[in-house]
C-alpha cells in the first residue's frame, strides 16, 4: 500500500495526527484537500524540532524539501544586494510567522530546482512537517487529484506575489525617478 511504502522511506506516523491536521487545515495550499487527502500528505512529511536561532533554510542553498509549520514562529531574511558601508547590517528582516499563521516554508522547492531564496531562522523552539520532494511526487503519482488542488493553489499563490512584487517595484521606481530629477 501507498502509504506503508511512504513509512518505509522514513516518514514517522505521527502519535496524534488530529494535532497536526489542526495546523495544516490553515495554510492556504493544503485548504482544498479532504481530511483522507490532509491524512496522506501527514503520512508523507517527517516531523522535525528546530532550537530557537536555528537555521532552517539558508539562502543561495539548494532546496529539496518544504515544512509546514505546526508550533513555533520564525524570521525570514533576505540578503542585502547593495553593501552600503561598514555597521550596515546584511540582512534585512522581510517577515516573521507563526505556526498558528498557518505558514508552510520553501514551497516553491517542490516544483522547481532552484536555490532558497531567503533564509529562515527559528525565533523560538519549532515543530515543523517536512516534504521531501521525492514524497510529493509519489503522492502526484499516486494521487493526482491531490496533486492538481496543490498545485492550482500554489499557482495561486505564486500569482498574488508576483501582482505584489510588481507593485512594489512600481512604487520603488517612482520613488527613485521622483529622487533623481529633484
Amino acid at each position: 500500500m501507498f502509504i506503508n511504502s511512504l513509512l518505509k522511506g522514513g516518514a514517522v506516523l505521527p502519535e496524534s495526527q488530529t494535532d497536526y491536521l489542526t495546523y495544516i487545515r490553515r495554510n492556504h495550499i493544503l485548504r482544498d484537500l479532504t481530511d483522507e487527502e490532509l491524512h496522506l500528505v501527514i503520512m508523507a512529511t517527517t516531523p522535525r524540532r528546530f532550537p530557537t536561532d536555528a537555521v532552517i533554510m539558508q539562502e543561495g542553498e539548494a532546496g529539496e524539501v518544504m515544512y509546514i509549520m505546526c508550533e513555533g514562529s520564525v524570521a525570514i531574511t533576505k540578503r542585502l544586494t547593495l553593501e552600503l558601508g561598514e555597521g550596515t547590517p546584511r540582512e534585512k528582516v522581510m517577515v516573521r510567522f507563526r505556526a498558528e499563521e498557518g505558514v508552510i516554508l520553501g514551497e516553491m522547492a517542490l516544483i522547481e530546482s532552484e536555490v532558497r531564496s531567503a533564509t529562515v531562522t527559528a525565533l523560538t523552539p519549532c515543530l515543523m512537517l517536512e516534504l521531501t520532494k521525492d514524497k510529493f511526487y509519489q503522492i502526484l503519482e499516486k494521487y493526482p487529484k491531490i496533486g492538481v488542488k496543490i498545485l492550482l493553489r500554489l499557482a495561486q499563490s505564486l500569482s498574488q506575489r508576483l501582482r505584489k512584487n510588481s507593485d512594489e517595484l512600481v512604487k520603488v521606481t517612482t520613488a527613485l525617478a521622483i529622487a533623481l530629477e529633484s
